[in-house]
């Protein structure tokens, strides 16, 4: 079987700055797409407006810590000399592991420089959970983003409505009116990611919005992703809808096109 590239899947193919929100797999997509455009030849930024743990040398060959514009682009010009990839973060925790990330406004700045090809941002936390609602203050995206992805988890399908599963489990039962407990259904998971990409996208007004849907390892999530992707064609206007499972080496399992609604407003 031919390998479908992600790049080529989310359609990743000049510059821009791709802002990841959601739950289910946020950082193993911002490093895989990292490691797929480093590979292609381009220039990559990974880094966060909120809090991921310290990349490790299998993911980010380097990490560099600025606490300023002024520092962040002296370093990143002496990064680019020997790597085309690399991480950075505003501090670092030792004593959680957390890489601390940047206010929205300093990664619009670097954007303008055009140091890198592509700058990818984790915008969003949901503590290690496949699902998230957010509140008012979420998720934190740069002005600058051309390409928002909302990440869900499939394997959230099934499993009862609660904090174990969802992070912000109250507000994901008002948005959806699923009752707390209940299990957590397609039409549900719908509902809620027409929600987030809509408000996220009303943020930063970007280009090009998709949705993730990973962990489809198995025929009934693959089948799971598709029926949300469907539903998902008549809530909202979206460039891709993606199902896949990020831990196989070819992860896409589908891809639907463009809502009509979409393919009008072009």
């Amino acid at each position: 079987m031919m390998t479908t590239s992600l790049i080529d899947t989310l359609g990743l193919k000049h510059q821009g700055l791709i802002s990841i929100i959601g739950a289910g797999g946020k950082t193993t997509l911002m490093f895989r797409l990292a490691r797929e455009l480093a590979d292609s030849g381009k220039t990559v930024l990974t880094t966060t407006t909120t809090k991921i743990f310290m990349p490790g040398p299998d993911t980010s060959p380097k990490t560099i810590i600025a606490g300023s514009i002024e520092e962040l682009i002296k370093k990143s010009k002496s990064g680019l000399n020997r790597h085309s990839h690399f991480s950075a973060g505003s501090s670092h925790d030792p004593g959680s592991g957390k890489l601390n990330g940047f206010d929205p406004d300093i990664i619009d700045q670097l954007r303008q420089t055009n140091l890198f090809d592509w700058i990818i941002v984790e915008a969003d936390g949901a503590k290690r959970k496949p699902m998230k609602a957010t509140d008012t203050h979420e998720p934190v995206i740069p002005t600058a983003t051309t390409h928002l992805v909302l990440v869900t988890g499939l394997d959230a399908v099934g499993l009862p409505l609660d904090e174990n599963h969802v992070h912000r489990a109250n507000l994901f039962s008002n948005n959806t009116g699923l009752c707390m407990g209940a299990a957590i259904d397609e039409h549900a998971i719908a509902t809620s990611i027409a929600i987030e990409i809509n408000k996220a996208g009303a943020l930063g007004c970007p280009q090009v919005m998709i949705v993730f849907l990973n962990k489809a390892d198995t025929p009934d999530r693959i089948d799971a992703g598709r029926k949300i992707g469907m539903l998902l064609q008549d809530k909202t206007q979206l460039d891709r809808i993606i199902t896949a499972a990020l831990k196989d080496n070819n992860p896409v399992k589908d891809c639907l096109p463009p809502s009509n609604k979409k393919k009008e407003k072009k």
